[in-house]
């Protein structure tokens, strides 16, 4: 194994475990149940992003309910249903053999998420692959989260390198704006959720990790 100044960062909510689908599936129901339609549009703009607010479906689903549940109660009752949904999820496709290979390769591996602390750590551990990542840096570690650049500039800032020695792996447009604007190169591999954002900012769009050449981006 080679030792290489570069890293590859990961998102993970959508692009190493499918967070995003259960959740949608959960609104879906609900507002199935309720007599109303879930806007997916509106959710697509919030992906990517804790602490997000410009689309509530829980204020839309308790108005059309009105049975006296709010929207931070049905907020609650989606997450926790999406949770059962999640924890029994593997890792995408090509998430385990793009690690393997970029490991073998002398890169490393980092995690960049907007997503809090304590659910990123313990769905990797769970995985088995916490360990394979010099840094993880999470919403906790920030004060804003994508599509602000902060969350990918504290893993260079860790990992003491520079925005061109680094490739970003996401699945949503407000990961891609959050690396562009902290200088560094994306590579988008879309899910069924952020399938038809605008990923005009990306060095590439790919079907799966597994069709990543690291060769492309690194001296290997």
């Amino acid at each position: 194994m080679q030792n290489h100044t570069g890293a590859l960062i990961f998102d993970f909510d959508g692009l190493i475990l499918d967070t995003e689908s259960p959740e949608v599936q959960v609104w879906d129901r609900l507002f199935t149940e309720a007599g109303g339609t879930f806007d997916h549009q509106a959710y697509l703009d919030t992906i990517g992003s804790w602490d997000n607010s410009s689309y509530e479906p829980g204020v839309f689903l308790a108005r059309l309910m009105d049975h006296g549940a709010t929207a931070q109660q049905l907020h609650e009752r989606v997450r926790l249903e999406a949770a059962q949904m999640i924890a029994r999820e593997a890792p995408l496709p090509g998430v385990e053999s793009l690690i393997t290979r970029a490991h073998a390769a002398g890169l490393r591996l980092a995690v960049g998420s907007s997503s809090p602390a304590a659910w990123v750590r313990g769905h990797l551990r769970r995985l088995g692959l916490i360990d394979y990542f010099a840094t993880i840096v999470t919403f906790d570690d920030v004060s804003q989260s994508k599509p602000s650049p902060q969350i990918f500039l504290t893993v260079l800032a860790r990992l003491g390198i520079e925005a061109k020695q680094a490739l970003v792996l996401e699945d949503s447009h407000n990961g891609l704006l959050a690396a562009h604007r902290a200088g560094i190169r994306a590579v988008i591999v879309p899910n069924a959720v952020t399938a038809g954002q605008d990923f005009s900012l990306a060095a590439e769009v790919l079907d799966s990790l597994d069709a990543l050449a690291l060769e492309r981006y690194f001296p290997l």
